[in-house]
């Protein structure tokens, strides 16, 4: 910017760097922090509660590029912190069935009825806590089939609806995957989908400096928060990691029924 420029476009341009104040700012970075344990334990979670946080803020229009960037860096953290545990053929098939449905459901997402399929879609998602219970009672795991067929649903769901990290959860623990396997292959998914979803959306588009920069901002605000939730991981008990992830799901699914009919 050159000397000559006016004092008050420079300020207007120092002032537009972000989109939020600096309190506010550090106020919803410090909540995206306390939401990155939660969803650094239980895979998902973290979108949701910064969607809610951010959108009387800034807007809803907003918000979807705002995470967009803060998505992939919140991921890329949770990803570091496990990836000792990722489950390669796991992550080969849900990208391969999930990535074209992907592009189906983005279609589909503009003629469909969006309050008749979040309603599906929490119901689905809340009952696979006891079908997920049902299937190891008689020791059975989803297969290759069944992988794929759920990565399937959750490529289409993703394309139509926000906050469907739950149905890859829940996928996952019925693949017989434990805890840190499920969080390290969710979040490798998960890059790759939001980056797809990005193109497909065009989100990019509306994408300039003073939203990646609080994108940049909440999503390195999160990285402290997947380190806390990897170090809790490490500590407790397997089952108790399990209750705690199916309390997740079942409130996860219920916000999608609660987000489809608000």
């Amino acid at each position: 910017m050159s000397p000559s420029t006016p004092a008050g476009v420079r300020a207007r341009c120092r002032a537009a760097s972000l989109l939020l104040d600096a309190p506010t700012l550090a106020a919803v970075a410090a909540l995206g922090l306390g939401a990155a344990v939660i969803g650094g334990m239980g895979g998902f979670g973290t979108g949701i509660i910064l969607t809610a946080a951010l959108t009387p803020l800034i807007g809803v229009k907003a918000v979807v590029p705002v995470l967009a960037v803060a998505g992939v860096i919140i991921n890329a953290g949770r990803f570091w912190f496990y990836r000792a545990s990722l489950d390669r053929r796991a992550l080969a098939l849900v990208l391969a069935a999930s990535l074209p449905f992907l592009v189906l459901g983005t279609w589909i997402y503009t003629v469909l009825d969006a309050r008749a399929l979040g309603t599906l879609l929490g119901l689905v998602v809340m009952a696979s806590v006891p079908v997920r219970r049902f299937l190891h009672a008689r020791k059975i795991i989803l297969g290759k089939t069944g992988i794929v067929a759920g990565a399937g649903v959750f490529g289409l769901a993703s394309g139509v609806a926000t906050g469907t990290g739950v149905i890859l959860v829940s996928l996952l623990l019925g693949a017989g995957l434990a805890g840190p396997a499920v969080l390290a292959t969710d979040a490798l998914v998960t890059i790759a989908l939001d980056l797809c979803k990005a193109a497909l959306f065009q989100r990019f588009d509306l994408l300039d400096a003073a939203t990646f920069s609080t994108g940049v901002v909440i999503g390195v605000a999160t990285i402290p928060g997947s380190a806390a939730a990897a170090w809790l991981v490490s500590r407790l008990h397997a089952h108790l990691h399990l209750l705690f992830m199916e309390a997740l799901i079942l409130v996860g699914g219920a916000f999608m029924l609660w987000h489809s009919w608000k």
